[in-house]
């Protein structure tokens, strides 16, 4: 049966649809991600000259429901998705968008899905057509009962242009879902989420240079205790212009981010953190005002500014643990290629050896301290440095006064420069 879509062709054609297949592909596989499904499988044949006629992309969600067609496919610019599904950073299919990004690189969208009809207490299966050339209309036919009683949409593009089996396969179109989904994936991990192509899954690992989960309970005055599951990421390579920490509810759906405070630091710091909590979904995060509701779950509530100095201490030590085993390391190696490091006689191997350690815990505190110099200026902060090795209260005092420490920093430089050296506070 054909059915009109509540928007002419040329608005949809006009409505700000991706045009690149990437983020085409992206789209349709979070409409399988959102519809439940664990499993998205990506599924193409090629010939000897990389011609691809088709791709599916099949996935073993919920399917779609057959009564609720008229929103889904229906109400361009007004899905079911809207104000259920809000993903602040991601756009995923929200405003009924999504299943139109087929026409980036192709001409004709067929799902084949199959759902659970519990007025009928029977699955359910049939297609949806939408053409490119057509988008005002879409059609449903081929109802019947399912066979295989399990739920999933195969979803077929064909007449596919502009792509090849190369562009399906190739290293940055893998990069792209890895980065895409990467996270999204590790969140899932307990619950073996993959995402596939041509029954290959996709290994996102590799983007992870470290992860750790911590889990934190927080009680307010109200006596109300709320659990948050807070994943920390640290990725190989960066995957936005910011870091932010991702709120996301008990369906793992994002309803608000917030920038971390470690933006704008002077190293290779790529960082997320995603924090799940049944306390976000009723979250209200437009209630940004001192007088909201202070126990209630919003930006203002103490439990919320409870996990955010949490979520700052984490941060802030993985910061100083990545500073330490990494970028400290890579820094000192830099100085060395660049002879600026200053020169010390082979007798005083001790007092290299506190120097250098000396500049890995001051960059830990202040990486800006080190960034930006030409080798004139390196060669004269690092010279300064060590000329005050042999005054090691006073160069104690001066770092104090110099930079902002806290107490945890202030043991760590008085155990490193003083040692058994008594000094006056």
């Amino acid at each position: 049966m054909e059915n009109k879509v509540s928007i002419n062709n040329n608005s949809v054609e006009f409505s700000g649809i991706t045009r690149d297949y990437m983020e085409a592909i992206s789209e349709l596989i979070w409409n399988g991600y959102d519809a439940g499904a664990t499993k998205i499988d990506l599924v193409f044949d090629t010939n000897e000259i990389d011609f691809i006629p088709s791709i599916e992309i099949i996935d073993n969600g919920s399917g779609i429901n057959l009564g609720n067609l008229h929103q889904t496919f229906g109400a361009f610019l007004d899905s079911l998705k809207r104000g259920s599904d809000h993903r602040s950073s991601y756009v995923r299919g929200k405003k009924g968008k999504g299943r139109f990004s087929f026409i980036a690189f192709a001409q004709t969208a067929i799902w084949n899905t199959t759902f659970f009809d519990e007025g009928e207490n029977e699955y359910i299966n049939y297609n949806v057509t939408i053409s490119a050339s057509n988008k005002d209309y879409y059609a449903d036919d081929n109802r019947q009962i399912a066979v295989n009683r399990q739920t999933g949409t195969r979803l077929k593009l064909i007449n596919l242009f502009g792509v090849t089996a190369y562009s399906f396969t190739s290293e940055a179109f893998i990069n792209y879902l890895k980065s895409e989904f990467g996270w999204f994936l590790l969140l899932n991990s307990k619950n073996d989420f993959q995402l596939c192509i041509n029954g290959n899954r996709i290994k996102y690992e590799d983007l992870l240079a470290d992860h750790e989960i911590f889990e934190r309970e927080i009680v307010d005055a109200s006596t109300s205790r709320f659990s948050f599951t807070i994943t920390f990421v640290r990725w190989n390579q960066k995957i936005g212009d910011k870091f932010y920490y991702y709120f996301l509810n008990s369906d793992k759906k994002e309803v608000f981010k917030q920038l971390t405070s470690f933006n704008n630091n002077a190293i290779n710091f790529y960082h997320s953190v995603y924090v799940e909590s049944d306390y976000f979904n009723l979250f209200q995060f437009n209630d940004t005002e001192e007088t909201a509701n202070m126990f209630g779950s919003n930006p203002q509530s103490p439990i919320f500014k409870q996990l955010i100095k949490d979520l700052q201490k984490i941060v802030n030590q993985k910061q100083k643990e990545f500073v330490k085993d990494d970028a400290a390391s890579e820094l000192i190696r830099k100085f060395e290629n660049t002879q600026s490091m200053p020169e010390f006689a082979a007798t005083k191997a001790e007092q290299k050896l506190l120097f250098i350690e000396l500049v890995k815990a001051l960059y830990c505190i202040q990486p800006r301290l080190f960034k930006g110099l030409n080798e004139g200026q390196e060669k004269l902060i690092l010279s300064l440095i060590k000329s005050q090795l042999s005054n090691k209260g006073d160069l104690l005092r001066l770092i104090r006064n110099i930079l902002p420490i806290n107490d945890d920093e202030n043991q760590q430089l008085k155990g490193l420069l003083i040692s058994n050296t008594i000094i006056t506070e």
